[in-house]
């Protein structure tokens, strides 16, 4: 496998390059860094190089997934430690780092499966940690696809990514989708929309009905839902509070509402 010595190397700088938006953006590819995400990549998308240090190899675990990355035909490269943090988006590294494909959706291409659907809408939101844990969490949950809108945080951002622990690789996500593409697409599909609020006036998020077709919006962690989106709404929800905190953490608060709906699908 070849060694990549120079920080001048184009593969090297290609893919310290993937650490930027814009140029994730324009080669439609994004890093994963670590052993077990790279694992979960493996086997559910396509990985076009993989980069790793000489003390990565004396990793058993770490080892073996290298030689499998090499059997499937993907491009390896040993760097060193000082060109491998060029690499690097996290505090302990453990050595190596690969370049994945983007996986290409449309709000057309969502499956059609034999029970109604239900999609989470990402309205704006910032925080890395916050979006990869709601897609986290929406796989887990049985959710059929995340929607995000134009202005939510770049998916394919490391921190994101990690966030996600490989559920990025499992669950249809459009981005940059705009208030006409989601107005068409909730209208062709008569899906019923729920929008999260800060407010007692609203309805409860565990007195609806989510056994219907059903997309639940999250809004900005500051601002909340724009009001543009907040006029697809069919209902607002709120989840009750009884303590002294005004509101919850966006993440917490999707997990909340992703549960009672599977809840009511699955065990109601």
């Amino acid at each position: 496998m070849p060694i990549i010595t120079s920080p001048d190397n184009i593969q090297l700088k290609q893919a310290v390059s993937l650490k930027q938006k814009k140029f994730r953006d324009q080669k439609q590819l994004f890093l994963i860094e670590g052993i077990r995400l790279i694992e979960t990549a493996s086997s559910a998308a396509e990985i076009k190089e993989c980069f790793y240090t000489a003390e990565a190899l004396t990793n058993e675990r770490c080892a073996v997934l290298i030689n499998t990355l090499q059997d499937k035909g993907c491009r390896m490269y040993e760097v060193s430690n000082k060109l491998f943090a060029k690499l690097a988006d996290t505090d302990s590294p453990q050595g190596i780092i690969a370049v994945v494909d983007k996986k290409h959706f449309s709000l057309a291409d969502f499956p059609k499966n034999d029970h109604p659907p239900v999609y989470v809408i990402l309205d704006q939101l910032q925080d890395p940690g916050n979006v990869g844990t709601i897609i986290r969490t929406a796989e887990a949950s049985g959710v059929d696809g995340i929607i995000a809108m134009r202005g939510t945080v770049d998916i394919y951002s490391p921190k994101v990514i990690r966030a996600t622990m490989g559920a990025v690789f499992f669950l249809p996500i459009v981005d940059k989708v705009t208030s006409v593409e989601l107005h068409n697409f909730i209208t062709e599909n008569n899906i019923n929309v729920f929008a999260t609020v800060l407010s007692s006036t609203a309805t409860p998020c565990f007195a609806v009905n989510y056994k219907q077709p059903s997309a639940v919006i999250l809004g900005n962690e500051g601002k909340g839902i724009s009001a543009e989106t907040q006029e697809l709404a069919d209902t607002c929800i709120y989840i009750p509070m009884y303590g002294k905190s005004e509101s919850l953490n966006a993440s917490s608060a999707a997990a909340m509402v992703m549960y009672e709906i599977m809840r009511q699908r699955h065990f109601n």
